[in-house]
């Protein structure tokens, strides 16, 4: 089974690091219980780099899919976040470059047997329209619903 994930960047969840603890805790359960094969990952801060960690942690292969080239995709990341990024590209079995963002997460939704959406469920941005594209492929969705930041709803930009 390949399984894709998608959800929001960190800044939109009320608590970063359980939302982190939550993608790990998720992946640990699915190696358990399902015959995982590979993760599909979008790039991102937040949900799709807890992914690819725990894909390198639990030595499940994963594909990358930018959006964009690293250079633009990373305008305005900090040197941390850079480095993060880096670390799994490095650690990718394969890193994809597609047509832009609403392609990167379809990609994502019809590549993957199961999307895992780890979100807050705000109704705009990539996040949404990853869940959105899944449901319409068929692809099966595994949500983890966690509570907003109070600014969430405000939120503009990628990785919502």
């Amino acid at each position: 089974m390949i399984v894709g994930w998608t959800g929001h960047r960190p800044d939109l969840f009320r608590d970063p690091l359980a939302a982190a603890a939550s993608v790990d805790a998720a992946a640990r359960d699915l190696i358990a219980r399902e015959q995982v094969d590979a993760f599909l990952v979008g790039g991102q801060r937040g949900v799709d780099t807890w992914a690819a960690l725990a894909a390198m942690a639990l030595g499940v292969p994963f594909t990358l899919i930018l959006p964009v080239d690293v250079s633009q995709f990373t305008s305005g990341w900090t040197t941390h976040e850079r480095a993060l990024l880096e670390q799994t590209l490095a650690a990718a079995a394969e890193v994809r470059v597609a047509a832009g963002y609403s392609e990167r997460n379809r990609q994502i939704a019809t590549g993957a047997d199961l999307l895992m959406a780890v979100w807050t469920r705000v109704g705009h941005g990539g996040t949404a329209e990853t869940v959105a594209l899944a449901r319409a492929a068929g692809t099966p969705v595994r949500e983890i619903l966690l509570d907003a930041a109070p600014t969430a709803g405000s939120a503009q930009g990628r990785g919502i």
